[in-house]
């Protein structure tokens, strides 16, 4: 940057008449810098009506689809003999159980040893060889690098029906589940040679029992006439868990599941007060009232100001940003229109073709709807006997799908979600081709295609200023430089003056 040094000769404050004067230059600058700070201002606020659409959007898809409302839950009428849930799609709504038969574990040979190590991974630092189940021809072998988890590793693959363990410092071996072990249903374990003891086993070549194993019993369950049996007291049929706990033989009991009204009222209940939430937010942006007067403060004026009056004048500049704006406006008559739209259509019940029917309406009595602007409340009452004793019609007036290809047909026989997810998706649509989506930093929209033609023009704007401002240093330094001569001229003349007399 040049050193300018002005008023040398006229003794006048240059600097400040020149900032003076450029503040009237930069006029229009500061009409476009407020302007962009309007701008971002409007798309940020578009971006985050945006958000509110798509987590509404989000909410509506849960009620989208038929299968979200299969929901079931069992019950039983005796839940000392069987109790049940549902864990995937039944086809029947009531099971008879009869439980003539509980399952019963296995307890299985088994036989422990105290090894002298003192970890699994510890070599043992002996050689010898055992036995199991008297197969002396094909002993295991230990050799000085084992440990007793290699050693776990050569019992289990022994093929001898038997499994190892280490627990509690106790080397476990006992039957695998299923294995009768010959006829005896026991197993031993006998050193061939060497010594044994490092593994808690005897020197002698004399066999160690296990206990013996008794074996389970299965389950015999019969279930709507068929039997069922099972190792466990846990039985799976047609999308149901029975856990069977007591037997009733010739006594059967009755299991039934039945649509789960507390969880469909639930996600009914969640989209009511998403959409309130959302239609308030956008009621109030597109009514907040417009203050005239007041602009965006730029970074200067802001200094001139405390903080809490430039937060209080900023806001009232922001305010009515978005007033009776088109795109949220034309939402949220799309949006009261998808809701109130009668279903129709083939199969569709007349007397739960609104969502008034199932009673989700409006404001209750002794409140304007007006004021209201479009809240949704629910009478639970209704709702609830909506769903438990007409579910299937519940179910159609939200999830209903048309594959007419009239467009008022194929809206009139969507159901109100399907409605609402497709008007979503366009208002969401439309608004990112205006303002951008807040997830993605840089984008084509109109707004920001707009700030970025203010910025070109504010840079060609602070090109013409810093020359207009060189030409104002110019002139001033051309007016020094003449009172500069002038002077040194008076000077001369009065010393000629001087000197002629």
């Amino acid at each position: 940057m040049a050193i300018r040094i002005s008023g040398m000769a006229s003794g006048m404050d240059t600097e400040l008449m020149i900032k003076d004067l450029m503040k009237v230059q930069r006029a229009p600058v500061n009409r476009l810098e407020k302007n962009k700070i309007l701008t971002e201002w409007k798309r940020d606020v578009y971006r985050e009506m945006n958000t509110l659409l798509a987590d509404l959007q989000t909410t509506v898809n849960s009620i989208r689809y038929s299968a979200n409302f299969n929901k079931k839950v069992a019950s039983s009428e005796n839940d000392a003999i069987a109790s049940a849930k549902v864990v995937g799609k039944p086809k029947l709504s009531s099971y008879s159980i009869e439980v003539k038969q509980l399952a019963k574990a296995e307890m299985p040979a088994a036989m422990q040893f105290s090894p002298t190590v003192t970890s699994s991974t510890q070599k043992l630092e002996t050689a010898f060889s055992f036995a199991i189940d008297g197969d002396t021809a094909n002993p295991i072998s230990v050799t000085t690098d084992d440990t007793i988890d290699t050693v776990i590793q050569k019992i289990n693959n022994s093929g001898k029906g038997v499994e190892a363990f280490y627990i509690d410092n106790q080397l476990v071996i006992k039957s695998k589940p299923g294995e009768t072990l010959g006829g005896d249903n026991k197993f031993d374990i006998q050193v061939v040679s060497g010594d044994g003891s490092a593994l808690g086993m005897t020197a002698a070549a004399t066999a160690v029992s296990s206990s013996t194993r008794v074996a389970g019993t299965n389950a015999i369950v019969v279930i709507n006439g068929i039997e069922q049996t099972s190792t466990t007291n846990t039985i799976k049929y047609d999308g149901m868990e029975f856990n069977v706990k007591a037997a009733n033989l010739n006594n059967p009991i009755v299991v039934t599941n039945q649509t789960d009204t507390d969880a469909v009222f639930n996600s009914i209940k969640a989209f009511v007060d998403k959409y309130n939430a959302v239609i308030e937010v956008i009621n109030k942006k597109i009514s907040e009232p417009k203050y005239k007067g007041y602009e965006p403060l730029l970074d200067d004026e802001k200094e001139a100001l405390d903080d809490k009056t430039a937060e209080k004048l900023d806001n009232m500049a922001k305010s009515g940003i978005l007033l009776r704006d088109p795109y949220l406006t034309s939402v949220l008559n799309e949006m009261r229109h998808s809701i109130s739209t009668p279903l129709s259509g083939s199969g569709v019940n007349a007397a739960f073709d609104t969502l008034s029917e199932i009673g989700i309406g409006g404001p209750p009595n002794g409140k304007n709807a007006y004021q209201e602007n479009g809240k949704l409340y629910i009478d639970e009452n209704k709702l609830r006997d909506a769903i438990s004793n007409h579910g299937s019609d519940v179910v159609k007036l939200f999830t209903s799908f048309s594959s007419s290809t009239d467009a008022a047909t194929k809206y009139n026989e969507s159901g109100i979600a399907e409605r609402l997810y497709n008007n979503l998706s366009k208002a969401i649509s439309d608004i990112t081709k205006q303002a951008g989506s807040g997830t993605v930093l840089s984008d084509n929209s109109y707004l920001s295609r707009k700030i970025g033609q203010i910025d070109d023009d504010i840079d060609r704007w602070e090109d013409r200023l810093k020359q207009i401002e060189d030409r104002y240093y110019k002139q001033f330094a051309a007016m020094e430089t003449a009172m500069s001569k002038a002077k040194s001229q008076g000077s001369w003349f009065a010393q000629m003056l001087g000197q002629s007399y």
